[in-house]
């Protein structure tokens, strides 16, 4: 691929975890903090018991950026889903082993049902768009020299009047079909699913084909088999954005410095280049060059649960998960009239870039239970089980430089091929465990195990490591003694503790020292030094105190569940870099080691109320909270601080936070329009100079902030009238943390495109400071991200059966939807959730959350 745009740098540590607003992108999702120093925060998913491709940042817009937005968890369709389980932690992961300590997402599709055959249509229909560009996006600024006038230039809002609009109103459809039913030892689940999704840059789009089928078969009483199938196939068209020159990198840092620099034969055509102030290529350029991705995907398994004996169980689960996908990117040849629109000529003969990748996922897991009465009113239960995994990864890719002419599009029609390359590997997990549960008359149950694992990517000298578990639930409320001194309105009580063991492995092959191919003295193979391995590489081991209850108040009109947990991670990975001495160091080689010791600790609260409850109105409300404190405990050898950029890992401090340099005061001198006598916070409560003569930084780094929420929920309420209507809405939060706005760095520092760079006199010393340090001093921009967002606000009527019976129907429905409605923030950049890279603490010229409209339609037969 090209080269980025220039002035595209920043000293964070690029991990490409991006929440984008592109159809068919996706969060990473986090549990209970960041418990790492360099691997994944993803959770572990499973699909009706089998392990899936969970990557979060498949595919590429431009790959030189890292701009990776596909996530794998959208290849399943929410149509066809029973429930969503969430395991939250290495306490509650502990059976999963070895790759569980981030949390456990458990998938279960639809069944059938025994009764007669019954269908269901549904139908969406909905648009998504950027709401009030205008209003949103910035206004930049230049003082011509020549006239000494300042002229301003919001390209968005210019090209908008000449006729040109930069972002589309993207349509959205998704039809589903399905069959269900089936009698006492046969049942069946059979659904069809076909989405056509735009998004609001023209070029990002999303359709997918996808089947499911869901049998279950019990041939006798003690016999069941289910099998579990489900495909899709999906092309997804990706927009060039986040600094590669795309539409939103136009118009954030659009100049009109450039305006008169440079002529387009006279022409005043919104697509024309710098003549009308673009930083790089033109729309009429963006429009040329493609990024999609196509994807086939299979999923399937099948679990057969034997009960020879009244107090045997055995479960046996095998399954796979294949993911394959085809990443492009492509520039055609451009003919005169647009190439001369490009900002660098290099590729004005086109290029193609192509990546094949083959991804499979497969699960052996099986459990034996034998359940006793140990005597009257206590019950054990033995269980043994066995699970291996598997993660088979290859790859081809290459790319073909240079059309003799238009209309070529392949890699073996460029003139040169200057890249090509295939790998592979696998990753394959062992483990056993015991478990024993014990319960007292159905109240109190006590649970311990113990799992032994062994991974291919653990060092040499590390064979299987031990994760143990206990657990124990007692519902009071129906103890005798309990029951009858608990006060009135408590209808239910029940208390909860647990502690888990569970582990992060390191990525594959990071373990074991390897060796480049070379070319020797008279061109004979040779090899090179490459990565050094660490043959004492541990997995990370998650240690978890859960402890909490759930309590019902008013006749379970009211429920309460809180819980309070504290992790340690320990032997956490991390990446650093090699000692040239060690004859594997050098520019970009490093080393995983298991570096030291984060807590992270919190509470999660989940509130239910019922608060009315009558026939012809109801009202529920839920409210979630969840805090988390973290902090790095231990760091081995002497250090006492990990440094990446603007982030830190610092004993006592929470992992991943911000520490720059803060200036605390600072004075205008108007004659040379500068800031003068800067101070920066010293560390201990006083101030020191900045800078030195030499204008060299001397001040020291200090706390700005964490980059991980220390507090986030959501409120959510439900009205229903006369038991046809209802109404809901949700608003999530989150607050305590901090994010980078490269938005206002490039434009004011970079590009001097704001008003505070024509105008210093007008603003605070101190920001005009930092403003002017040429990238030294960042506090400026490392800004408060908190935020509340009013998420959805949905209606549902349900139709009167006496209208849906007259065309044969059961029961219909519809269903209309607002997303995305309004934030509430005092962030500065476009919105709190776009992040483009260093673990989503940064934003640039991201796409903003897009709001929506759907109407879906529900018809049961």
């Amino acid at each position: 691929p090209p080269p980025p745009p220039p002035f595209f740098f920043f000293n964070h540590k690029t991990e490409s975890e991006m929440t984008s607003s592109l159809v068919g992108s996706g969060s990473r999702i986090r549990i209970r903090g960041y418990s790492t120093f360099s691997l994944t925060p993803d959770p572990l998913i499973y699909v009706d018991g089998i392990r899936v491709n969970n990557d979060a940042q498949s595919g590429f817009a431009m790959q030189a950026f890292g701009s990776s937005v596909i996530s794998r968890l959208n290849d399943f369709d929410p149509d066809q889903i029973e429930s969503i389980e969430i395991l939250k932690g290495p306490a509650a992961a502990t059976l999963y082993g070895t790759e569980a300590a981030r949390g456990v997402i458990n998938i279960i599709t639809k069944k059938g049902a025994p009764g007669g055959t019954r269908y269901s249509i549904s139908m969406k229909q909905g648009a998504n768009w950027f709401s009030n560009p205008q209003g949103r996006l910035p206004v930049n600024y230049w003082l011509n020299p020549a006239t000494n006038q300042v002229e301003s230039l919001n390209i968005y809002a210019r090209d908008k009047a000449a006729g040109y609009e930069a972002f589309r109103t993207g349509r959205m459809q998704t039809y589903n079909f399905n069959v269900s039913g089936g009698a006492e030892r046969i049942r069946y689940f059979i659904a069809a699913d076909i989405d056509h999704n735009q998004g609001a840059e023209p070029d990002n789009f999303k359709n997918a084909t996808s089947g499911r089928v869901n049998v279950e078969i019990q041939p006798s009483e003690k016999l069941s088999i289910t099998a579990s199938s489900g495909y899709v196939a999906s092309r997804m068209g990706l927009s060039c954005e986040s600094g590669c020159g795309g539409a939103m990198w136009e118009i954030v840092f659009s100049n009109p410095a450039n305006l008169p620099q440079f002529a387009c034969a006279g022409s005043d055509d919104p697509a024309c280049g710098y003549a009308l102030g673009y930083q790089s290529n033109s729309p009429r350029v963006d429009r040329q060059m493609k990024d999609w991705q196509a994807v086939g995907r299979y999923t399937g398994s099948v679990t057969a649960n034997w009960r020879p004996l009244k107090f045997m169980t055995h479960r046996l689960t095998i399954g796979t998960d294949v993911t394959q996908e085809k990443n492009t990117e492509y520039m055609p040849y451009l003919v005169d009239d647009t190439a001369r629109y490009l900002w660098n000529a290099s590729v004005r003969d086109g290029y193609r870039f192509e990546n094949r990748r083959q991804v499979n996922y497969n699960t052996l897991d099986y459990a034996g239970t034998v359940s006793f009465d140990v005597r009257p009113g206590l019950n054990a239960a033995t269980s043994l089980g066995v699970q291996y995994y598997q993660r088979h990864n290859e790859y081809v890719e290459a790319q073909g430089n240079g059309y003799a002419g238009p209309g070529l599009g392949t890699i073996r029609a460029a003139a040169t091929k200057p890249y090509a390359s295939s790998d592979w590997d696998d990753n394959n997990t062992l483990g056993f465990y015991g478990q024993e549960q014990l319960g007292f008359n159905d109240r109190l149950f006590v649970t311990g195990a113990l799992r032994v694992d062994n991974n291919s990517a653990f060092g040499s000298d590390i064979k299987w490591v031990t994760y143990p578990k206990a657990s124990l639930s007692w519902v009071l409320s129906e103890e005798p003694g309990v029951r009858a001194r608990m006060p009135g309105f408590v209808s239910a009580f029940k208390l909860r503790a647990a502690y888990g063991e569970s582990g992060q492995q390191p990525p594959s092959f990071v373990a074991l020292r390897t060796f480049s191919p070379a070319t020797g003295p008279g061109d004979t193979p040779a090899i090179t030094p490459n990565t050094l391995g660490n043959p004492d590489l541990k997995p990370e081991r998650g240690k978890e105190i859960e402890a909490g209850f759930e309590a019902g108040f008013l006749n379970d009109r009211l429920g309460l569940d809180l819980t309070y947990y504290h992790t340690t991670t320990v032997d956490a990975i991390l990446l650093r870099d090699i000692a040239p001495s060690t004859g594997f160091g050098g520019v970009g080689k490093q080393q995983y080691v298991n570096a030291g010791s984060i807590v992270n600790q919190g509470i999660e609260a989940l509130l239910k109320a019922q608060l009315v409850n009558r026939r012809s109105f109801s009202w529920d409300m839920n409210f979630n909270v969840a805090t988390n404190t973290g902090k790095v405990t231990r760091l081995n050898g002497t250090d006492t601080t990990l440094v990446s950029g603007d982030l830190q890992w610092k004993i006592g401090y929470q992992p991943r936070a911000w520490f720059r340099e803060r200036i605390v005061s600072a004075e205008f001198d108007p004659t040379t329009k500068r800031a003068i006598n800067v101070m920066c916070d010293d560390g201990a409560g006083g101030s020191t100079p900045c800078f030195n003569a030499a204008g060299q930084v001397i001040a020291p780094r200090v706390y700005l902030g964490r980059t991980v929420p220390a507090v986030e929920g959501s409120i959510g309420t439900n009205f229903r009238f006369f038991q046809r209507l209802s109404v809901s809405g949700l608003l999530d939060f989150k607050t305590g943390f901090k994010k980078f706005d490269n938005n206002l760095r490039v434009r004011c520092q970079i590009f001097n495109t704001c008003l505070e760079n024509i105008y210093p006199e007008r603003y605070d010393p101190k920001f005009i400071a930092a403003m002017q340090t040429n990238n030294t001093i960042k506090d400026w921009v490392i800004r408060d991200a908190s935020f509340a967002k009013l998420r959805e606000i949905a209606v549902t009527y349900t139709v009167p059966e006496s209208y849906v019976r007259s065309f044969g129907a059961r029961s219909a429905s519809i269903n209309v939807a607002a997303r995305n409605l309004h934030t509430f923030t005092k962030w500065t950049g476009l919105d709190p959730e776009a992040s483009m890279l260093s673990g989503a603490t940064l934003e640039q010229d991201n796409l903003p959350q897009l709001m929506s409209f759907v109407t879906t339609i529900n018809l049961n037969f």
